[in-house]
């Protein structure tokens, strides 16, 4: 019995021995599908760039106001007259039609270094009268001059609204001397300005048709 007890005990022993080792020197465990093809992170999105604005400085006067009602107003009148804008060399000379900026003089005030960046002055003066005319000025400007220069406005007189586009100030007031009315007005729109300034001459609808010649 002892024999047998201890020959059964080692065959155990080696069986289990056997056993253990058949599950410690199996195929190996195949690995997680994640560890096999590691997932790609998302690439990090950036925020769309916004399309930049379509306009064009108009470089043509009398095309401004080309099929509008203004034909038979001021437009009428002579435009850029030399006798009115002056002569290159002239004292007064007052460059118009298509120009290029110029750099604002030293000391110049807000709206002046603004006028500096004109790209198109369009001058109409009535030859018939002493005051009636009317300017267009046209151009792209930097918003650290635009924007100081709008807030100045309102102390001087001029009501202002603001969209989503454009902000537009705007001032009427009488001349002593002739009791007619004067007007100026200034939009400014994805850094371009349009300024009207009139007297004595009445032109409804006139800067939206001018926008339309700009952001067309």
């Amino acid at each position: 019995m002892k024999t047998l007890l201890g020959i059964s005990i080692s065959l155990l022993a080696v069986v289990l021995t056997g056993c253990a080792g058949a599950q410690s020197t199996g195929q190996p465990t195949t690995a997680p599908p994640s560890a096999a093809y590691p997932t790609m992170s998302p690439e990090p999105t950036s925020p769309p760039t916004p399309e930049p604005a379509a306009y064009t400085i108009p470089t043509d006067c009398a095309s401004l106001i080309a099929s509008t009602p203004f034909t038979s107003t001021f437009g009428s009148w002579p435009l850029n007259d030399p006798a009115v804008v002056g002569s290159p060399g002239d004292q007064y000379y007052t460059p118009s039609g298509s120009i290029s900026p110029t750099p604002a003089p030293s000391g110049a005030t807000l709206l002046q270094s603004m006028l500096s960046a004109t790209e198109l002055r369009c001058v109409w003066r009535d030859p018939q009268a002493d005051i009636t005319n009317l300017s267009v000025e046209i151009g792209e400007v930097d918003p650290a001059i635009s924007a100081p220069y709008l807030q100045s406005l309102p102390a001087d007189g001029f009501s202002c609204t603001q969209d989503s586009s454009a902000e537009t100030c705007e001032k009427v007031t009488t001349d002593t001397k002739y009791s007619v009315e004067i007007g100026e007005t200034v939009l400014v729109r994805d850094g371009v300005f349009i300024r009207v300034s009139q007297a004595n001459v009445s032109t409804p609808d006139l800067m939206d048709t001018l926008v339309s010649d700009v952001w067309k």
